[in-house]
């Protein structure tokens, strides 16, 4: 069971300002969440791309995992990297 608090998968954040994704991508790689939501804000100002990657990546990431069919997936991960 401690492997599972190893286990890191890119969802949405649940604390997110929009739709989450740049509290989930924070979460995910270790990055402060004002930062990058800074970064975003900055970036999309001058280029369209950040919108369109934060709409596709809303689009195809899963919620926070809160379900219990996300810790069986889980478990069944931890278990394949054995």
């Amino acid at each position: 069971m401690a492997d599972l608090e190893k286990i890191k998968i890119l969802t949405r954040g649940e604390k997110g300002v929009i739709a989450g994704v740049c509290s989930g991508l924070a979460d995910y790689f270790g990055w402060r969440v004002n930062g990058l939501r800074v970064a975003f804000v900055l970036s999309s100002l001058f280029f369209f791309l950040p919108v369109l990657v934060y709409l596709v990546c809303w689009l195809v990431l899963p919620k926070y995992p809160t379900t219990q069919a996300m810790r069986r997936q889980l478990q069944r991960k931890a278990n394949q990297a054995r």
